[in-house]
Parts: structure tokens; sequence; C-alpha cells
């Protein structure tokens, strides 16, 4: 890295990882101009016939990002690679764009790099390990409706960074004791407990997959009330792994469970200690942001020194926090924990049984889960909200001569569009527009933000594109064609191409 007082000029050069960890490394020169505000990035990956398929890592030409007049521009040669300028165009430059204005917005960040507490180059080693050790088969074997990829992975990578977290961990015992509060479909103590460590799940629902596992990993479904009936003693770490309604109770748990129990916590929905949800009260910064620093009150008040981390896991909430060291001494530990039950009912409003429950009003989740994922919501509402987002599509399609697509929108966009009761709809079935748009599969087309009106298919595509069982039990021309009622010029397959029948509603 060079820096001159007078050219503000810095070179930095970056190493690009492979998802794969087989795959080989790519290399970046990036040239920040500070003074002209200009970041050029050159590629200078070592030619060799095994770097030759570099592409997917990172654009094989040279290209720049200038800042003028408040104004960000990207410019790129003109013998790049058409499909790399498009990535650099569609993805990168509306993702420089969103960063500048979430720096404009939190001036002082809570977190500001990833991956902080332990080392990376660890991480990216152990996490292929495991993925290559434990991913594709979970992949291949998932029984629950989510996604497999996204819970999979996001798991495997929570488990490389406990794993590593654990191992700096040279004070205590090299094997840790465990208990995932809130533990899901199971997966990340059947990771940690093949890992040689030795833990529990709680959760207040089993999921089908928890038959999938070997004995030896336990989980157990119960539901957990915080009181002194409901502490681990025995236990080295509590996980609070998108652990809901239990997320402010984790390090004060891990308090009263004894004094050397650490926690890791990756806070997901905001709740407060009696279950209900927790309602911003500065307007100035995200939910999100606000009720991660309320949580690291409390594990502070709880006497942890706390630690905060980004994770490296396909989510947007990625933000964990870490407690292994206390701010007091042991011996004063009895008199700690009395100070957080006098918190706890200062902050809820109620008093509490400690045997029963610390706080009386306490609501656990269901152990029936409620399906909220939009198709639960009135035909009639998904109609108008279908219709409402078509018709603004297609508006300029009545004046066309030939069959079109219509324009393409943004999400945020389309939102505005719709009535309020509608909105309210979605939102009690804790799905959002693009949920539901994403159910009308056969009529729009979501990606990257943005929707678009999806060219209809035909019945020879159905057939090649079902991957599920018997092809012959596959349903074409069982239901009325959507464009055939409502595009402006119609259906443009025919009657025989079409896979829905092409009759009026």
């Amino acid at each position: 890295e060079h820096s001159d007082c007078d050219s503000y000029i810095e070179i930095i050069i970056l190493e690009l990882l492979p998802k794969k960890y087989t795959d080989v490394k790519a290399f970046q020169l990036v040239c920040l101009d500070k003074k002209n505000t200009i970041v050029t990035f050159y590629n200078i990956t070592p030619e060799s016939p095994m770097l030759w398929n570099i592409s997917n890592l990172c654009p094989d030409f040279t290209y720049s990002l200038t800042l003028l007049n408040e104004t960000l521009a990207l410019k790129i040669g003109p013998d790049s690679n058409t499909k790399q300028q498009k990535w650099l165009k569609d993805i990168v430059l509306p993702q420089f764009v969103k960063w500048g204005r979430d720096e404009g917005e939190y001036k002082k960040p809570l977190c500001k790099e990833s991956l902080q507490l332990i080392s990376t180059d660890k991480y990216y080693k152990k996490y292929n390990e495991l993925k290559q050790k434990y991913g594709k088969e979970m992949v291949e074997n998932w029984p629950e409706g989510t996604d497999p990829y996204k819970f999979v992975y996001e798991d495997v990578a929570i488990a490389t960074y406990l794993l590593l977290l654990w191992e700096n961990d040279i004070e205590n015992t090299p094997k840790k004791t465990f208990v995932d509060l809130g533990c899901g479909n199971g997966l990340l103590v059947y990771i940690l407990t093949n890992e040689g460590h030795n833990g529990v799940g709680i959760d207040v629902r089993k999921r089908k997959i928890w038959d999938f596992y070997p004995k030896n990993v336990n989980l157990e479904e119960k539901t957990i009330i915080p009181s002194d009936s409901n502490v681990f003693p025995q236990a080295d770490w509590l996980i609070g792994n998108h652990s809901d309604e239990l997320t402010p109770w984790i390090p004060v748990i891990a308090s009263n469970s004894s004094y050397k129990c650490s926690f890791f916590l990756l806070p997901c929905c905001a709740f407060n200690f009696d279950g209900t949800k927790y309602q911003r009260k500065d307007s100035s910064k995200s939910q999100y942001m606000e009720y991660i620093e309320y949580v690291k009150s409390i594990c502070e008040i709880c006497g942890f020194e706390t630690n905060i981390d980004r994770l490296k896991i396909p989510s947007t909430k990625r933000i964990c926090l870490v407690g292994q060291k206390k701010t007091y001494s042991e011996d004063t530990h009895p008199e700690v924990c009395a100070q957080i039950k006098k918190y706890i009912n200062k902050d809820s409003s109620c008093t509490h049984d400690s045997q029963r429950s610390w706080v009386l009003e306490f609501q656990p989740r269901n152990a029936v889960e409620r399906v909220r994922n939009c198709t639960q919501i009135g035909s009639t509402v998904i109609n108008n909200i279908v219709s409402c987002i078509a018709k603004y599509l297609l508006e300029t399609c009545d004046s066309e001569t030939e069959w079109s697509l219509g324009k393409e929108a943004y999400i945020h966009e389309l939102i505005t569009l719709l009535p309020e009761e509608n909105l309210k709809a979605m939102k009690a079935e804790c799905g959002g527009l693009q949920t539901l748009l994403r159910n009308n599969h056969q009529i729009f087309k979501v990606q990257n933000g943005k929707v678009q009106i999806r060219y209809p298919r035909t019945v020879d595509e159905v057939y090649k594109y079902n991957t599920k069982g018997d092809k012959s039990k596959t349903k074409v021309q069982v239901k009325p064609c959507w464009f055939y009622n409502n595009h402006p010029k119609g259906c443009p397959l025919t009657d025989i191409n079409c896979s829905y029948l092409h009759i009026r509603d």
C-alpha cells in the first residue's frame, strides 16, 4: 500500500477467493485516486492455462468508478466482455450506491469488517472443508419446505465461525459443552456434535429433519420459559441463532447459568423480554441496528465484555454478539445476577417469580407454526394486487403493434401503487410484495429487486423443466391462461402450445 500526501494515491492488492476451495484464485490491483475521487480496478491475475477461466471472480478488463458532482459513474473499455459489463452495471454499481448511502446514514457503524474475531484464512479453509463434508449431503436430503441452499450453507458458515472461535479459547477446555436455544432445524447442533463437541439443541417445535440425524445428536422439543429452573450450569456456551423471543434472554440465561458460561448470539427478529415485538425508539436508526444496540446494552448489564462481529452468511442480518469474558470478578457473581433481575423487572414493567418465570407475562412461540408466506391471503386481495401490478407493467402495450412483455419496475416502485389495506394484508401474513409475486411466478419474473411480466411457457417447456418424479403426472392445460384473459394483446402462444387453457374466465 502506498500513500502520498500530495497525490493522495493509494494502491491495494486484492486476493479474490473462489467459493470452491480447490478452484484457482484471482488478483486485482485497486488504485484509489482520492483527490479526483476515482477508483480503478486492474486484473493482475498471472497468465496461465489453469487461470484462464476466472471471469466468475473478477472482470478480465480494466474499469473505474468516478464520483463527480454527487453522481457515481462507471467507465468500461470498448472491448470488454459483455456479460461482465452487465454484471458491473446491474449488480456492482447499484451496490456501490447503496454502500454510499448507508455510510451517510451511519457515521459510526457498530461493525466495520467481517470475521474480526477469527482468522479469515482459517475460516476460508474450514468453511470449504465443512461445506464439502456436510453441504451437498444435507441439500440433497433436505426434507423441509425451506430453501436448503440458504439454510444449509448459512448453518455451515455459523458452525465454521464457532469452531474457530472455540479453537482460540485456549483458557478453557478444547472440547466445548453447548446449548443451542431455539435450534430450529438442528443442523448447527449436528455439525458441532460431529466435530467433537458435546451439546444439545432445544426448540419449541420438532422439525422433520430431526429424524435424519444420528442418535448422538441431542435435540429436545421443549418450551423454554426464562427462569431459575431453565439455566445450564454445565454449559460452556449458549447459542442463540435466530432465537426470536429468546434473543434478549440469551446473555441473561448465560449469566445465571454460571460465571464461566459464554454466549454467541445472532439476532434476527426483534423481541422484548416479555416476548412482544420490539418497537424502534429512534427514527434516525433502522429497527435492526437499534435492536442490535439494545441487545448489546443487555449483554453489558449482564457483565459481559461484548464483541460485535459480522458473519459471512447469505442473510441481511449478519451481525453477531459474542460474550466470552466478564467485567467483574467471580466472587461478586451472585450480586450481579440479582442486579440483572432488577433490570429485567424495570425494563419489562412486570414482577417475576424466579422458579416459574423471570417475567410473568413472557409469551413463548406457539408450538404449531402458522403458515405466513402470503398463501393465506384471500383470493380477491391477491387478484386485485396482481391486476394492479400487471396493468402498470403493461400500460404501454396497447400502443405497440407487436406482443410485448411491457416494462420492468423495481419492487419499491410497485409498492407505492397498492392501497394501504392490501399492504396490511400482506404484512399480516409475514410476507411482502416480492413473496406474493413469486407465488404467481407463472405471470411475473422477479429478479434482482425488479419485476417484469414473464413470457408464458409452452407445454413442451413445462415437461422439459419438470424435474420432480413422473412426468406423465405433470398437469398442463388445466387452468385458464392469464395472458389470454388479461394481456392487451392476448397470449402469444397458440391454443395447442400454451400450457394453460385458452378459455375466458
